[in-house]
């Protein structure tokens, strides 16, 4: 009941907010809520709410432990099935989680660079934790990219690419090499999005907002 009540406020907060964080969305809106491991480049707090004003239905995101400090913030996001990550240690809990989620066809959205990045126009250094997820499930994986730091009131922009497996890794041990090897892989196909949406808004003219 609690996660029901839960989902039905959250899709309430979607249509007020819509108006307030307009989102161009580029690619597919319709994101089932199954088996896939969603990922993104990270470049605010903002970023799991906008790619939830920019699509279909309310997926699962990995979040701050320190967010659990909140007893609000906690029943929220345990209603909605979101998993908190301690930062800086190995949380074996929360991979198990994840695992646990993507088993049961469930949908998780994680940001692989593991902290918000200053630099707008490029990627920082994927964690493997995405690909160690994708490859322990056989979970597809659905990759998008923001484009600027979110802004109220301004157009905000993403790119949602095709789904894609790392099945070329599956019979492969499951080390460190392979690992990152997967991770380059799922970092070159969020660049491929960069480099294309960079050159979608480029062609209509739309630039960056200044700092």
């Amino acid at each position: 009941m609690a996660k029901k009540f839960c989902l039905f406020l959250a899709g309430i907060g979607k249509g007020l907010l819509k108006p307030f964080f307009p989102v161009k969305v580029y690619g597919d809106k319709n994101i089932p809520n199954k088996k896939c491991l969603i990922v993104a480049n990270h470049l605010s707090g903002w970023d799991p709410i906008i790619f939830t004003l920019g699509t279909k239905g309310i997926h699962p995101f990995v979040y701050k432990a320190e967010f659990r400090k909140s007893g609000f913030l906690r029943w929220a996001f345990d209603g909605l099935d979101c998993i908190p990550v301690k930062r800086g240690d190995v949380d074996l809990a929360s991979s198990r989680k994840i695992i646990e989620m993507l088993d049961s066809d469930k949908s998780v959205a994680l940001f692989p660079e593991g902290t918000r990045n200053p630099n707008i126009d490029c990627l920082q250094k994927f964690r493997t934790g995405a690909a160690l997820f994708a490859l322990k499930t056989h979970a597809p994986i659905r990759p998008y990219y923001i484009w600027d730091k979110t802004k109220a009131f301004h157009k905000n922009y993403i790119i949602i690419g095709d789904e894609f497996t790392l099945e070329e890794f599956y019979d492969r041990p499951l080390d460190k090499q392979t690992l990152n090897e997967a991770t380059e892989v799922i970092k070159q196909k969020i660049d491929e999005l960069r480099v294309q949406l960079n050159e979608i808004l480029a062609a209509k003219g739309v630039k960056r907002r200044n700092r």
